[in-house]
């Protein structure tokens, strides 16, 4: 596993550096869990790569999980400093399965307070939103952080790329909640062609998603890209607007399309189960549900991967974080 024995191994310099616990930095916590735990992943790495880029996705469980140990489910984003602390083990366990993988887990700047690891689930500060710590409104189907670099595209120096893999870990299940994957390449078979060719050309605009502190835009860019015989995507039912009129009425027939049901599958996550999908190459959706806030609400881990550790200059501070990824 030489992403994880290189981990430790700089998880050590910068870890005994520190004088105490109370001085640990943001994720360092449950990255030297990570560093610590073996076997958090159910399945071999071959066998776990080859089903990811076969069928766009793979359903595994983490043998960490133990649902007794569980704090309530979090309310305020507050609380994640707390809830990080006490499910230490089963964050870092999470953390670990992806380095057993291949995968390099990431965090946007902006995004999350930095942690990890984001708790899916109903936050009360977030209820008028269409995010993933919203819960009354749909959310339609989309890829995560799409206003960044996808694959197929020249890469910038100094900014992370969309993350190519997202991860959800189910802790609480609710009746009725589900989170459904369609695949693009289903989509995209049922697009006309001038469709599929207006929406590779730069004229679309993307917001960035609501669970960004700072609201931010970038314009003239394709919704989808192809790259060595497959295609890729930015779509986000939600964030993404046409520049002309050529273009939204482009877009108009691909949020249709997105919408009918017989593409979807709904993922069957009961606690411990995770799935690990392609985020360029899917899209995910979560139907609308009344949050209740008294701890026992529906609550999923999510982790951004990358197939490869991101360079120094796309990190916010490569000497003491190798996951902090720039946005600006």
């Amino acid at each position: 596993m030489p992403a994880l024995n290189k981990h430790l191994s700089y998880l050590n310099q910068l870890y005994f550096h520190r004088k105490g616990w109370h001085q640990i930095m943001k994720n360092e916590l449950i990255l030297a869990k990570a560093d610590r735990t073996r076997n958090a992943l159910s399945m071999s790495a071959d066998e776990f790569r080859t089903r990811l880029n076969r069928d766009c996705f793979v359903l595994w469980s983490l043998p960490q999980f133990n649902a007794s140990e569980l704090t309530d489910t979090p309310v305020l984003p507050t609380d994640a400093e707390y809830v990080e602390i006490k499910n230490s083990d089963l964050h870092g366990a999470l953390l670990s399965a992806h380095f057993e993988a291949g995968l390099w887990p990431v965090v946007y700047l902006g995004e999350n307070d930095g942690h990890l690891i984001r708790h899916v689930c109903p936050m009360m500060k977030a209820e008028e939103k269409i995010s993933s710590q919203g819960g009354k409104f749909y959310f339609y189907p989309h890829v995560d952080n799409p206003d960044l670099r996808i694959t197929g595209e020249a890469s910038v120096p100094t900014m992370g790329d969309c993350p190519e893999t997202l991860t959800l870990l189910c802790l609480r299940k609710q009746v009725n909640v589900k989170t459904s994957l369609l695949k693009l390449d289903s989509v995209i078979e049922r697009l006309p062609e001038k469709t599929k060719y207006i929406l590779s050309q730069p004229v679309s605009s993307i917001n960035r998603p609501a669970s960004f502190e700072e609201k931010f835009s970038v314009e003239g860019v394709p919704v989808l890209v192809k790259d060595n015989n497959t295609w890729y995507s930015r779509f986000d039912w939600h964030n993404t607007s046409g520049m002309n009129t050529e273009a939204e009425d482009a877009l108009k027939i691909m949020r249709e399309c997105t919408l009918d049901h017989s593409l979807w599958f709904d993922a069957p996550l009961n606690p411990g189960d995770a799935i690990t999908f392609l985020n360029q190459r899917t899209m995910h959706t979560r139907n609308a549900f009344q949050p209740r806030f008294d701890g026992t609400d529906r609550w999923l881990l999510r982790v951004f991967g990358l197939m490869n550790r991101p360079l120094d200059s796309q990190l916010l501070q490569s000497k003491t974080c190798l996951h902090h990824l720039r946005t600006i």
